[in-house]
């Protein structure tokens, strides 16, 4: 009964370790990036997130150009091998760019499978004002750093209208915002897996990609298997993304909640521990006194 009660007072003592964090700590907006240093404004915030939309199918008529000039469909582009999708802008110095330098990670990460060969990696531009001289010279960047000669044909750079960029968007459920007036883009980060019939099988709320669960999603993509939705537990996001400047830095509130956890096990562990101990004395105590 002791160690009951101990136990029940350590757990509460976490849950308002919790609760006073909560008091004092203010989430930061789910906003992942924008190119403006100015803040944005409560209102607008709800409105930037991907909703997992698994099993839509992309329509092939949207249309876009590539970095050469090129009109091209998405049907023309999604319709061959899985597709890695990301929808970012080239102007972008925050979280755009940490996306696109971790998308080069990861395709370097698979050490056998090439782009053009087990997949293609579709980059869209979701800013209409940007030009396919811009996606040339991303693409070429991009190129460079993957330094896998022939697999070029595997790299997709885009730009569209807003008609085109906002209605691919609305199908995968990439909920951003553009405002025109002040020249901002605010958006969320992610990559999306299609299926060789443009079917949406799985999705990587990040803006970090690692190899084996990204290479397990388009081996289901190419059998068609819809993935399961990316919930990351709480003790997984304990990193806040700033929404300007894409620095990290610590969630605080997931972290106590996390070190409580880890808390309440330890002292769990412990006091069971303790009353083996103690028991264990006591029968030797009475095996003793029962031989005198």
């Amino acid at each position: 009964m002791k160690a009951m009660r101990i136990l029940s007072a350590c757990v509460l003592a976490v849950a308002l370790a919790g609760t006073s964090a909560a008091q004092f700590y203010n989430p930061p907006s789910t906003d992942i990036a924008t190119n403006s240093d100015a803040r944005i404004p409560a209102g607008r915030r709800s409105g930037i997130r991907i909703d997992q939309k698994l099993g839509t199918v992309v329509s092939p008529d949207w249309q876009f150009t590539d970095h050469a000039g090129k009109s091209v469909t998405t049907g023309e582009l999604m319709s061959k091998r899985p597709t890695l999708l990301l929808m970012i802008f080239y102007k972008c110095t925050g979280v755009c760019a940490t996306e696109l330098l971790n998308a080069q990670k990861l395709i370097r990460g698979f050490k056998k499978d090439n782009a053009g060969e087990l997949y293609d990696l579709v980059v869209v531009s979701i800013d209409p004002s940007e030009k396919p001289e811009q996606a040339a010279q991303k693409r070429q960047e991009f190129i460079d750093s993957y330094k896998r000669p022939g697999t070029e044909d595997g790299l997709h750079f885009l730009v569209g209208d807003a008609k085109n960029i906002d209605g691919l968007a609305d199908e995968i459920g990439f909920r951003f915002q553009r405002d025109e007036a002040n020249n901002q883009i605010t958006h969320p980060a992610g990559l999306m897996v299609l299926s060789p019939d443009r079917q949406v099988v799985r999705y990587f709320v990040s803006d970090e990609f690692e190899p084996r669960p990204v290479l397990l999603a388009i081996k289901d993509a190419r059998e068609g298997k819809i993935g399961e939705r990316d919930d990351r537990p709480f003790f997984l996001s304990c990193i806040n993304v700033d929404p300007l400047t894409g620095q990290r830095s610590l969630n605080i509130l997931n972290t106590v909640r996390t070190g409580g956890a880890a808390t309440v096990l330890v002292l769990m562990f412990w006091i069971i521990s303790m009353n083996r101990s103690t028991k264990k004395q006591m029968e030797t105590a009475f095996e003793q006194e029962g031989k005198e």
